[in-house]
């Protein structure tokens, strides 16, 4: 670092925009503008950090913030914020920032099209074509289910969880949904959505979507068990944290017809999806792209920036976990 240098700042991946541009000249900017951080790398630079932007693939424990003396704020690129030991900065004085907001409409719509895409069976008709089996027509071929007159299930009725309700209101689905917290009656009648109990959203749901962020309350919160309370023909969408869901019950679950089709936009382990999931024809996946629109990720560039830069002009971020 150079001696004149107030500091260093770390950019782990690359930014939608130019947003780094607003960043002081009197800070060394070290900018992994082409691709995200292997964590070796990033555990490296960011001993000499005073800022990180930090890509959620990016695990920040108390190794990586004991190691980072100068650390004030850790600013993550994402809502999710399950890659960082919060209460262990807090403890070391290290602030912590998300972008939520931003992101909402976009992880919503992908949401609904992840349930529009397993009701009809659209990634199974995909195949079908692409391999050269479609035929013609016939009555019975790829049969899905309409929406309309469904029961709509949130687990995890957020920003995202909420929006979504928005969206969907007019496709005629009652909306239940179980949340940590309950939601104001004035919310519930805007949005027209039931609270109820766990148990009560796993058996009543046709179509069930997971928006809930990762913690230690919910991890594995769908396993075998849960699989053989839903409906046999029932959907479920995760659009929310991978270990949301146990995937190897899944698998499971799938085997045994416990439930009918599934849309999955996270994963315990991206590097490693279960090739069940993967070949399975009643299964569609997206690689993690909840938020990938020009306007979300540009929006969460310019938030991920503006948090350090209020820290380093002495002002509170918006966005503090």
């Amino acid at each position: 670092m150079d001696d004149r240098s107030n500091g260093t700042i770390v950019i782990t991946g690359p930014l939608i925009g130019d947003h780094q541009a607003h960043l002081p000249d009197t800070y060394e900017v070290v900018y992994s503008d082409r691709k995200v951080m292997e964590q070796t790398e990033f555990n490296e630079v960011v001993k000499s950090a005073c800022a990180a932007v930090v890509m959620t693939s990016l695990q920040v424990n108390q190794e990586v913030i004991d190691s980072a003396p100068k650390l004030k704020i850790i600013s993550n690129f994402g809502v999710g914020y399950d890659n960082i030991d919060v209460e262990y900065a807090h403890q070391k004085e290290v602030l912590v920032t998300n972008t939520p907001d931003v992101l909402t409409t976009s992880c919503a719509e992908l949401a609904l099209a992840l349930v529009m895409m397993t009701a009809r069976k659209m990634a199974e008709g995909h195949r079908l074509i692409e391999n050269g089996e479609f035929k013609g027509w016939k009555i019975d071929l790829l049969l899905g289910c309409e929406l309309r007159g469904k029961t709509f299930g949130i687990f995890g009725c957020g920003r995202i969880g909420r929006a979504l309700s928005k969206i969907i209101s007019g496709f005629g689905m009652r909306v239940i949904y179980h949340n940590r917290k309950k939601l104001s009656p004035e919310t519930e009648t805007e949005l027209d959505i039931h609270y109820v109990s766990y148990q009560e959203l796993i058996s009543d749901s046709d179509i069930l979507v997971i928006t809930a962020s990762l913690n230690d309350q919910n991890r594995h919160s769908f396993e075998l068990e849960t699989f053989k309370q839903m409906k046999r023909d029932s959907i479920l969408v995760n659009i929310g944290r991978g270990g949301v869901i146990k995937e190897s019950d899944l698998v499971l679950a799938l085997e045994e017809d416990l439930i009918g089709g599934v849309g999955l936009d996270v994963f315990e382990n991206p590097a490693k999806i279960p090739k069940a999931l993967r070949c399975n024809p009643r299964v569609t996946l997206t690689p993690h792209i909840g938020s990938a629109t020009l306007e979300a990720r540009s929006a969460m560039s310019a938030l991920s920036i503006k948090a350090v830069l209020d820290v380093i002009n002495g002002l509170e971020p918006e966005y503090m976990l």
